[in-house]
């Protein structure tokens, strides 16, 4: 009779995602199991329930199955397009799920979110009754396991090289119409090489498992907040001295310079955080020229990425890691995120200047690395004001409304994502002006001319999110903002979060500047 009257559901994703989705909403459904692509965990237990291979889904009993990855795309493609499940099955959890929860339900939650936050404080007995309350053997946890960290860049002992050494810059915040832009002087951090021995390492986190099961993060030391969560891939959560990590049976690799980041399918932690550090693999000291270089196999699958790898030419050999795996190398190489930011929050979303940075001379090897591949075409000649448009299956705005208003000030809308590279930095190289909504479109800013005019919006919960319009300040782009109120303080939320704008804002600059 307790599950009478809940729908039976299937988590698709075993990361930090699936876990949070288990843990904030398992009261309102019967969880009958987990499903994902990673072989390894295929026949294993998460939080005492199977982990299943999607092939399976034939000869399981479910109503409904919750995608609870950043992989949500693919998923839902791989579960509607290729397994045939019914789309009126399939849902997407974007945190934002709880919102429907009861009121007891909701203290639970952050009765929950206490505890853990209490256990992840220091080692001691508490955290010991805590860990197996929560994630003892009896609930099927046997490969979550609770490990005490230290941030990469107190590591000195691992350090064998520096490239550059740390730097005075300043971080220029969003210019948001009506009020003064923040300008904040900072100190770029060094930017040095690591080497680590028998290291489990995946490819969306920048957490790595050390052999005497202690893990080490890279931080951004250049932000004040002390809520930075960098949680992701086999990182699931962690507090002032204790992270809770998934630890499982990983794939051998011999040796090898890992270039990876925290997020594979965003075109900013891409092209800023990850493809940045092959300026400094042709930097290595002579005894490392056989090390080949470890990224994601999604590299392959990002035309645009694929490009940039190209003509950065390294001349070494590369080995594509599977983002849904751990693997241990033998003898791994780190180079330092040449420009970095906080992307979520365990608190409130909204965000300090000082947490992203970008370094002049980075930001100038990403041009010139794409302008030596990229042609400036000739068809976008004409294409001097330029609109930004999103596909519509996140965070959806009156869109429409904005291209037809845009439309009679002869913009051009665009979707990013469906030009090749050279099109890309050839048409924002061109534009006089650019409009559009925050997201990773933004990043191309890089490639756009001094003295051209750009307006972007954004949730007023981010605060001060510096990423693009510091971006902008490197280029010599005059970069405003207008604000708008999503209504949540949660940072994953953010992402997902539906809103309106009005016309007249963005008709009126446009007016004032042409």
């Amino acid at each position: 009779m307790l599950f009478k009257n809940k729908e039976k559901i299937l988590i698709f994703g075993t990361g930090s995602g699936g876990v949070n989705f288990f843990n904030s909403c398992r009261s309102r459904y019967r969880v009958v199991g987990f499903l994902d692509n990673n072989k390894q965990k295929h026949g294993d237990k998460l939080l005492g329930l199977k982990i299943y291979s999607p092939q399976k889904l034939k000869e399981l009993s479910f109503d409904k199955i919750i995608i609870a990855s950043d992989y949500y795309i693919d998923i839902h493609n791989q579960l509607v397009n290729q397994l045939m499940v019914n789309e009126e099955q399939v849902e997407v959890f974007h945190s934002g799920e709880a919102v429907f929860l009861s009121g007891w339900q909701l203290l639970k939650n952050k009765i929950y979110q206490y505890f853990i936050k209490l256990m992840c404080c220091q080692p001691g007995f508490l955290t010991s009754i805590l860990f197996h309350l929560f994630y003892g053997r009896w609930r099927g946890c046997n490969n979550i396991k609770a490990m005490p960290f230290d941030w990469l860049d107190r590591r000195e002992d691992l350090c064998i090289h520096l490239f550059r050494p740390a730097i005075p810059d300043t971080v220029a915040g969003p210019a948001y119409i009506g009020r003064p832009q923040v300008m904040v002087d900072i100190l770029l951090p060094e930017i040095a090489l690591y080497r680590m021995k028998s290291t489990q390492v995946c490819t969306v986190s920048r957490s790595f498992i050390l052999p005497d099961s202690r893990l080490l993060i890279e931080r951004i030391a250049s932000s004040i907040k002390d809520d930075a969560d960098y949680s992701g891939g086999h990182l699931l959560y962690h507090g002032k001295k204790l992270a809770l990590v998934r630890k499982d049976s990983p794939e051998l690799i011999e040796k090898g310079i890992l270039i990876s980041g925290r997020n594979e399918k965003n075109y900013y932690h891409w092209m800023l955080e990850v493809l940045s550090q092959l300026q400094f693999v042709n930097e290595m000291p002579d005894e490392f020229n056989d090390y080949p270089i470890l990224i994601s196999a999604f590299s392959e699958k990002i035309e645009s990425i694929r490009c940039f790898i190209e003509a950065a030419n390294t001349g070494r050999d590369l080995i594509y890691l599977n983002g849904v795996s751990s693997y241990l190398v033998a003898d791994l190489l780190l180079i330092s995120t040449p420009n970095n930011m906080i992307a979520n929050s365990k608190g409130t979303a909204w965000s300090d200047v000082k947490n992203s940075y970008a370094r002049s001379e980075s930001i100038e090897y990403l041009r010139q690395t794409a302008f030596k591949r990229c042609r400036h075409e000739q068809k976008f000649k004409n294409y001097k004001r330029i609109f930004l448009a999103r596909k519509g299956f996140i965070r959806h705005y009156n869109q429409n409304e904005i291209i037809d208003a845009l439309e009679k000030f002869n913009f051009y809308s665009v979707y990013m994502e469906d030009l090749s590279f050279d099109e890309q930095v050839s048409l924002i190289a061109q534009a006089d002006m650019i409009v559009g909504p925050t997201g990773a479109a933004w990043t191309n800013i890089i490639f756009a001319k001094s003295g051209a005019k750009a307006l972007c919006w954004m949730a007023e919960e981010w605060g001060d999110l510096s990423c693009f319009s510091n971006l902008a300040f490197h280029v010599g782009v005059e970069m405003d903002y207008i604000s708008y109120s999503a209504g949540t303080k949660e940072s994953r939320e953010l992402y997902y979060q539906s809103y309106h704008l009005p016309i007249d804002d963005i008709t009126s600059w446009v007016k004032a500047r042409i």
